[in-house]
């Protein structure tokens, strides 16, 4: 009976984990646009190592990826090399990559790649009622300082009525803010922006923790002390 009990207990934690992670998927194509079968795809860099080749329709599928940035490499023979940097990996989530296409190579010089800087979208595909907007985006919006204003300039749903946030035609206070996972009772509270490090807008399809939210929720988080001090030696890196 202990050892049923220890198995089972076993499965659940093994459950547990592979439920946190993550996963690559993509597509590979050729300049006419014809998917390219069995091109080498291969983690170069990131918390994860592993690899694979797309299939007949020239997708694949990378997966379980532990949650951070990757650099993901794309080979074929006769084609020159492309590494895609900058590929966000979120706890399980799927990151979508789309179509990526190979050039046909007269010669290949070692080392030599084209390097492709991977956006990550607003608008998670998993999720289209929720968007995502991280701090470089909030830096450079205007009314980053005001949070329901931030969310109203890339949500079109949201809208300010009586200096209170209403989304899709809800009744006003049906809404609410998150930071850092508490409740903000004031809807219109400031947060300087330079501190935002994302911001998560859902305008439907509300997870149960938030409880009875009829509206819609702005989830904003805070940056770390590592967040401002990696700014900050990016920025003088530049000078």
């Amino acid at each position: 009976m202990k050892k049923i009990i220890l198995i089972a207990v076993l499965m659940g934690v093994s459950i547990c984990i592979s439920a946190q992670n993550g996963a690559i998927h993509g597509k590979v194509l050729d300049e006419n646009g014809e998917p390219i079968y069995s091109a080498n795809i291969s983690i170069i860099d990131g918390p994860s190592t592993t690899g694979t080749t797309s299939d007949f329709d020239g997708e694949f599928k990378i997966k379980p990826l532990n949650s951070g940035t990757y650099t993901l490499e794309i080979s074929f023979v006769g084609y020159s090399p492309t590494k895609i940097t900058g590929i966000q990996v979120s706890s399980n989530k799927i990151t979508f990559l789309g179509n990526t296409t190979l050039s046909v190579a007269a010669y290949i010089i070692e080392g030599d790649f084209t390097v492709i800087g991977w956006i990550e979208p607003i608008v998670d595909p998993e999720e289209p009622s929720r968007i995502t907007i991280k701090s470089d985006i909030i830096a450079r919006t205007p009314v980053s300082k005001n949070p329901v204003m931030l969310a109203r300039a890339y949500q079109s749903d949201i809208q300010v009525v009586n200096n209170q946030m209403v989304v899709r035609g809800s009744r006003p206070g049906s809404s609410t803010v998150y930071i850092d996972g508490m409740r903000v009772a004031d809807e219109m509270t400031s947060l300087p922006s330079l501190g935002i490090g994302s911001m998560e807008i859902y305008t439907g399809g509300i997870p149960a923790r938030f409880g009875d939210v009829t509206g819609g929720v702005i989830m904003m988080s805070t940056k770390s002390y590592f967040d401002l001090l990696n700014e900050r030696n990016a920025a003088e890196s530049r000078r």
